[in-house]
């Protein structure tokens, strides 16, 4: 995402997560700014601490947020905006995944009635199927223009066992 948002025209990528040697991989592909953050019961200023460093990066404005983990990190990021982004400045934040594991969210009212977010999807039914297809093509076009890369790790289909118990990065190819 941080490679094809580049290769779009973005003028600034912000990309946060939870694991800080990943962050620093997407410096490398083109990311312009990380923050990390931990948040759970274990840490409990950890929301106040990710909601204070978003903040100077998204008063500068910010037109779209790929949110692929959902939960806790998405109100933060969604308290966030509110609080910082112009009145009236649609900042559109499209829920991709729920890596998080956590499926709903506790939303302030006042997090949507304070400001201009469009809250949608991203799979089908978000979009037309004909508009959910160009979209997946264009990305494959885009490909060897953007020089996108992708970590995998090329396994034969006997190891299929082992690729299945492995964590998801990198990611596996099984070839046959």
């Amino acid at each position: 995402a941080v490679q094809l948002a580049k290769y779009l025209g973005a003028a600034k990528v912000i990309a946060t997560g939870r694991n800080e040697a990943e962050l620093q991989i997407l410096l490398s592909v083109g990311a312009d700014v990380v923050i990390p953050f931990t948040l759970g019961m274990l840490h409990p200023r950890g929301a106040d601490e990710y909601e204070q460093a978003l903040h100077p990066q998204v008063e500068k404005g910010v037109d779209v947020v790929l949110d692929y983990l959902g939960g806790e990190s998405t109100k933060t990021v969604i308290i966030a905006i509110a609080k910082a982004v112009e009145d009236a400045t649609p900042v559109r934040f499209v829920h991709v995944g729920g890596a998080s594991g956590e499926e709903t969210i506790d939303l302030p009212g006042a997090a949507l009635r304070s400001s201009a977010i469009q809250l949608m999807g991203s799979g089908v039914k978000s979009v037309t199927l004909p508009k959910l297809l160009e979209g997946i093509s264009k990305v494959f076009e885009a490909v060897a223009p953007a020089k996108l890369r992708i970590a995998t790790k090329v396994l034969p289909l006997s190891e299929i066992e082992e690729a299945w118990k492995a964590p998801n990065k990198p990611r596996v190819v099984i070839t046959v």
